[in-house]
């Protein structure tokens, strides 16, 4: 009886693994390059900056009150090409680097409202 047992686990055991080899897929993985790493840090750190600057309470704010959700500007941050991050990091930098008066939470907002409505997320501007 006990026998019967430990064979009838043992074929349970046998038929679970064999059953699970099947789902189980080869890992596909490739080398990458220096600068395709670099570049990857790059965005990210892009990325990074710019939803500090739609963190702030003064940003946020102005876009809640423009009727944008800053959460969906944030993770529409991360759908933008590299080019598209390149030219929005490069305008936040050229933004003047004093505390935060209204004219720079202005034109921050300005840029990613613009940058939302190339994206057609937003139809802020035909409001006008």
């Amino acid at each position: 009886m006990h026998n019967l047992r430990v064979q009838r686990f043992a074929a349970l055991l046998v038929t679970l693994s064999l059953t699970g080899m099947s789902v189980l897929q080869p890992a596909a993985a490739a080398i990458i390059s220096t600068r395709a790493a670099i570049e990857l840090g790059q965005r990210q750190a892009r990325i990074d900056h710019i939803n500090q600057v739609l963190a702030r309470d003064e940003v946020r704010d102005m876009l809640v009150g423009m009727g944008v959700d800053p959460d969906d500007a944030s993770s529409r941050i991360n759908s933008l090409t590299d080019e598209e991050l390149m030219a929005l990091d490069q305008d936040m930098k050229n933004l003047p680097a004093s505390g935060t008066g209204g004219l720079e939470v202005i034109s921050i907002v300005a840029i990613v409202l613009i940058v939302l409505e190339l994206l057609h997320v937003t139809n802020f501007f035909n409001e006008f």
